[in-house]
């Protein structure tokens, strides 16, 4: 539409003051201003003088004066006031309604457009200071803050003081026919690439198979549920995409394939998963340029080149041109999951930032643990840092990162800018009903994995106000240790010897991980060992245990004589709780000198039990941040995921606790260690009846068995797989030092016999 066009029907773009959002502020009964109301209780008005009043009345309710800027003052009743507010659009042509006063001070509304960043007005522009409503849907909002004397808008983001005020609304992504998808790939990873944004919509990594061996992501049981059940969102990519043949010379257009993927990234749902369809917004693309302008985001890009090596977009944009180039590095197999982004802005790049996307739900013994790191310089070293998850957002400003890692505990996106960009970065919460993960789709008719409980984050990274290119390389791929160092070691400057230091975006997750993160690694190097013989996780776990049985044996020991001592005093004790029940005091003091005669600790059962601890928190933790374990088999068809629950069986329906997987391990585990007990309270009573502190521990321990066995029943199979074995141990080792110790007795009592026999016949 020309400017002609567009002031033939002025008229009707202006809005009647009827359908805007204006009110009447009166102070003591007397009208003074006119205001925009901002929510249920809020608003927002030209400061008229200077000295402006603290109370109003609105509505017939009392306001209260909350903040004042630039010509601008919010009062409400609610102390915490809210102003619902969209970003202006800088592409295309949009209206604004100006709220501006008359020589009356009445309200007065004047039709203004905003066209690429400026401010127009069909006819003659306000006389005094005015606030600015766009359309949003059936409603108006406040945008900004127009000034009369130099005939500016400022926008409300500027408004500093109105920040923890101000919340945005934003259209919903629709999705549109101009948008197409090509693919870049190698061995390591699939990328797919949108000419809407000239970002990326998907990064798939292939799973390890006879056709793909040097690939070291093994399938779960999410994927195979996925491909089993809900085959629309199995697809990679998840369009059909375009693909360059180098042997035809040309693009061709691609058929997804079923399966065989890991989404690295939120991709969207698709029709026939029982969980409405939701296509992902490209402003959650990773490496979009995206801006307070939501437009940005959704700009249309131009293929400028395309071939089985690199691919280029171009936009032409009112504010200038973007041009994004993308290629694997030339050392592939020295850095695999790796891409360089080679970014050229021209024109101002002042408020734009490039994306990470948003990555998928790994869940963590039933739990997801995304994880953000930066990397900078402190003291003249490299330092890495882990960020507190934003609940909304978080802006670091005072540095200039190495580069900023975005996890979701095995896998994880790590930004590396290679030249100067901005400083600080930004971290957001996308909510989980925005742009869910692929797992709300298993059982979505009994809401099992709800979209509101898994929340995403992205990062954002500022680009300078400059038209340098500025390249970024890209690592997306697992946390793997083997596979870190060798991308360090790739990108290691061989001059300087400044190496990345990928290494450091290993979390341990878990319980009390920065006590048990020294154990955990410990017992990894022990079962990396192992697995180097075995070619098996699982025995390794079990030959581990042997190895710290061995280790502790010596204590094991000490532990099992003292309670076997504690039996063979049992009698003794119990006369003495009887000689004394009517006096406590004296009787504890008998028993505990009683102990102290033959060197007994009634705690000694304990100690072991005790000792054990870290190192059981630091199995959990290596099972639950070890990406090597993710997806490892131990017995096909019950254990075929050492960091997740074994599942024998499996059902439709939820229950309460028990899920709808059944998990055996645990329950084995808790039978063990009944029988434990049991034999334990067996070999308690023959030495008589129970004392006080023994009927105690027996129901601590009946106790323990329960509680072991509820709090193991959703925690990884291979950490049941190392409490059993550690029980059975002991239960062995119980049942060894008892036998020893019966013989002992039996050859002492022979030897005493055998010695008065010999007595007697002397004697004779």
């Amino acid at each position: 539409m020309n400017r002609e066009d567009q002031n033939l029907n002025t008229m009707e773009r202006a809005a009647p003051i009827k359908d805007l959002p204006i009110v009447h502020m009166y102070e003591e009964g007397k009208y003074v201003s006119w205001g925009v109301q901002t929510d249920s209780n809020s608003y927002l008005t030209v400061a008229w003088k200077n000295d402006l009043p603290e109370k109003l009345t609105v509505n017939g309710k009392n306001v209260a004066l909350i903040q004042t800027d630039d010509h601008v003052a919010l009062y409400s009743s609610s102390p915490h006031p809210t102003i619902f507010s969209m970003h202006i659009p800088s592409i295309k042509m949009h209206d604004l309604q100006i709220i501006t006063s008359t020589n009356f001070d009445e309200a007065e509304v004047v039709l203004a457009e905003f066209d690429s960043g400026q401010l127009f007005f069909p006819y003659a522009p306000p006389k005094n200071h005015g606030i600015a409503l766009c359309k949003f849907h059936n409603t108006y909002l406040p945008v900004g803050v127009y000034h009369s004397n130099n005939q500016t808008l400022l926008p409300l983001s500027k408004l500093t003081d109105f920040h923890e005020f101000t919340q945005y609304r934003t259209d919903t992504y629709r999705p549109t026919n101009h948008q197409q998808f090509y693919v870049l790939e190698n061995e390591t990873m699939q990328v797919v690439f949108s000419n809407i944004g000239g970002a990326i919509t998907e990064i798939n990594l292939p799973f390890k198979s006879n056709n793909d061996s040097k690939s070291i992501v093994l399938p779960i049981d999410i994927d195979r549920t996925i491909d089993k059940k809900y085959t629309n969102n199995s697809l990679f990519p998840l369009n059909p995409y375009h693909i360059f043949d180098p042997k035809a010379g040309k693009t061709l257009l691609t058929s997804p394939v079923k399966g065989g993927y890991y989404p690295l990234l939120r991709r969207g749902i698709k029709d026939g998963s029982g969980y409405p369809s939701c296509e992902v917004s490209p402003k959650h693309y990773a490496l979009n340029t995206i801006s307070e302008d939501p437009e940005i985001a959704q700009a249309l890009y131009t293929l400028v080149h395309f071939d089985d090596k690199m691919i280029q977009f171009e936009a032409k944009l009112p504010s200038g041109r973007i041009t994004k180039s993308y290629h694997f590095p030339e050392n592939i197999q020295q850095a695999p999951y790796c891409l360089i982004a080679s970014f050229k802005v021209e024109g101002n790049a002042g408020g734009l930032w490039v994306s990470s996307g948003v990555p998928e739900v790994e869940l963590i013994s039933g739990k997801d643990e995304p994880t953000i790191k930066y990397n900078i310089l402190q003291n003249g070293q490299p330092t890495t840092e882990k960020l507190s998850l934003p609940k909304t957002s978080t802006t670091m400003s005072s540095f200039q990162p190495n580069w900023v890692a975005n996890a979701n505990g095995y896998f994880t996106l790590i930004i590396d800018p290679q030249n100067e960009i901005g400083y600080g970065f930004q971290a957001n919460s996308i909510p989980g009903t925005l742009d869910p993960s692929r797992i709300v789709m298993i059982d979505s008719d009994h809401n099992l994995y709800p979209a509101g409980k898994y929340p995403g984050y992205e990062v954002l990274m500022p680009l300078k106000r400059s038209s340098d290119r500025v390249s970024f390389r890209i690592y997306a791929g697992p946390i793997d240790q083997k596979i870190l160092k060798k991308v360090d070691a790739a990108f290691t400057n061989s001059t300087t010897g400044h190496t990345p230091k990928y290494i450091d975006v290993q979390s341990f997750h878990g319980w009390l991980p920065f006590i048990s993160e020294p154990f955990a690694k410990f017992l990894y190097f022990i079962m990396s060992s192992f697995y180097a013989l075995t070619q098996s996780w699982g025995f390794s776990i079990i030959l581990l245990t042997i190895v710290l049985r061995i280790m502790m044996y010596p204590l094991n020991a000490w532990s099992i004589r003292s309670t076997l001592k504690m039996q063979e005093m049992s009698p003794m004790l119990q006369k003495l709780q009887d000689k004394h029940k009517h006096d406590l005091k004296k009787g504890q003091m008998e028993i505990m000198a009683l102990y102290k005669e033959h060197k007994v600790n009634p705690f000694g059962g304990c100690l072991p039990l005790l000792i054990q601890m870290p190192f059981l928190f630091g199995m959990l933790n290596l099972l639950q941040s070890t990406f090597s374990l993710r997806g490892t088999t131990f017995i096909a068809g019950w254990i075929n995921n050492l960091t997740s629950p074994d599942i024998l069986f499996s059902w439709n329906y939820p229950l309460p606790f028990l899920g709808s997987h059944f998990h055996l391990l645990p329950i084995i585990l808790g039978v063990v260690m009944f029988f434990q007990q049991k034999i334990a309270s067996t070999q308690s009573k023959k030495g008589g009846s129970l004392t006080d502190q023994q009927q105690k521990q027996q129901k601590m321990g009946m106790i323990m068995t329960i509680l072991f066995t509820v709090l193991f029943y959703k925690c990884p199979s291979g950490l049941n797989i190392y409490w059993l074995s550690s029980m059975g141990l002991q239960i062995l080792q119980q049942y060894y030092t008892s036998k020893r110790k019966k013989a002992i007795k039996k050859d002492a009592q022979e030897i005493t016999i055998n010695h008065k026999k010999n007595s007697i016949k002397n004697s004779l």
